[in-house]
């Protein structure tokens, strides 16, 4: 990839904000909030990475949407396209986290998911804090987190935590707040043991989710 390149303003809207994913659904829809008298309902999809790993996707479908999928649909084969959101979640204790989750607006059931395209995000947006780039323990591993602000079908913007690696870690490491970038990822699920500072032993397995880049260039508006 080059390092910088021009992306048309008519085309780069086209890669604003989509995603596409195929999988199993892993639970029942459960409602999850409601906003201007209209109710949301979540669910999880099992996406298979190629090496047999499942990415737990977190999606949530509009009332209407939903009123499709009233039979039962646990272990289920679907295919979702929509775009990536986030919004804060305040939790019982008044702490608030950033919540990322895919927003349908299609879904479609199939035969079978094949392990090629099953998980494809497409994003363009602003960086909106300054890359944290470190290398891994043992393995050295490059890595750099990413947190970029993109627009969304209803006007609204997200911001969408990202991680880059190798070479795509090297490269975002040194971009600028306010760099507007186009990447291609999927969306990634992994848990961590987050521990109780008063008691060392004591915690808790979280899970938490981001977009894995595979593909980014910085653009040239």
């Amino acid at each position: 990839m080059q390092p910088k390149r021009e992306v048309s303003r008519e085309n780069s809207k086209k890669l604003i904000n989509k995603a596409k994913i195929k999988g199993k659904v892993a639970k029942e829809l459960e409602f999850d909030h409601q906003l201007h008298g209209e109710k949301f309902y979540v669910t999880q999809i099992a996406v298979r990475r190629k090496n047999g790993v499942e990415d737990m996707v977190p999606v949530i479908f509009s009332e209407e949407l939903s009123k499709s999928l009233s039979e039962k649909i646990t272990e289920k084969m679907v295919e979702i396209e929509g775009d990536i959101r986030t919004y804060n979640n305040q939790n019982k204790n008044a702490n608030r986290h950033l919540k990322l989750y895919l927003f349908a607006n299609k879904v479609l059931f199939k035969e079978d998911c094949d392990d090629d395209n099953n998980n494809e995000i497409f994003l363009q947006g602003y960086l909106c804090k300054t890359p944290i780039y470190r290398r891994t323990g043992l393995s050295k591993r490059k890595i750099t987190n990413l947190l970029i602000a993109v627009n969304r079908g209803d006007g609204k913007s997200s911001y969408i935590p990202c991680i880059a690696w190798g070479e795509n870690a090297i490269r975002t490491g040194i971009m600028k707040i306010g760099d507007c970038i186009e990447l291609k990822g999927r969306f990634q699920s992994r848990t961590y043991f987050k521990k109780n500072f008063s008691n060392p032993e004591d915690g808790e397995v979280k899970e938490t989710y981001e977009i894995s880049i595979s593909d980014i260039d910085l653009v040239e508006e």
